[in-house]
């Protein structure tokens, strides 16, 4: 079965990640306009401006490109998976767009980096995805693990999707929705639910 695997929100916990770090940054900058759970991007979480959201990845951008750890057994349940007979497509939305002057350009290289910082395998990595209902279809996926409700929304219509829960998806929901929170859960939803469809791996 060829497994799609998003990075943020699925490979590590970038929820939590915002939350930490938008605090620290909104204490700092002295900006306090409270703070919305459901948001997914910086700037709805924390009602930045424009000029504020880039000042924050100017600072941050290296945390989360270097720092951030994993989700716990994400590279053993991968690992598990992948020795099952399993293709894994690591496919992200991220792109250059806070990577400046020097760095401009190399996000593949520092998601390689991360990936092999941590022992996550895969078979193949596609990144700076804009449409990932497309790309699903146009790669041959059979399952998408995804967090960000619009993608699973629209993922969903096509093939099963596993939604990592978070704050900003508790509406993500239909036949073919499977909300997860951990990796051995994911493990467990595809040896039990997913041997039943005798897909030909």
């Amino acid at each position: 079965m060829r497994i799609g695997v998003d990075l943020d929100g699925v490979l590590n916990d970038i929820a939590e990640w915002h939350f930490a770090c938008g605090s620290k940054f909104c204490l700092e900058q002295r900006i306090n306009r409270g703070f919305n759970p459901k948001g997914y991007y910086m700037e709805e979480q924390f009602f930045l401006t424009s000029e504020e959201n880039n000042e924050f990845w100017r600072q941050y951008i290296f945390d989360l490109l270097i720092a951030i750890p994993p989700r716990q057994y994400a590279s053993e349940v991968i690992h598990k998976l992948r020795k099952s007979g399993h293709k894994i497509v690591i496919l992200s939305e991220r792109d250059n767009q806070y990577l400046n002057n020097q760095y401009s350009g190399m996000m593949s290289y520092y998601v390689k980096a991360w990936l092999d910082k941590y022992n996550i395998e895969y078979d193949e990595l596609i990144i700076n995805s804009k449409n990932k209902r497309n790309k699903s279809l146009d790669i041959g996926l059979d399952l998408m693990i995804e967090d960000k409700a619009s993608n699973v929304n629209d993922i969903s219509k096509m093939i099963p999707v596993m939604v990592f829960d978070a704050p900003y998806n508790q509406n993500c929901s239909g036949k073919n929705v499977i909300r997860v929170y951990s990796w051995y859960q994911i493990y467990q939803e595809i040896i039990t639910k997913f041997a039943a469809l005798e897909i030909i791996w």
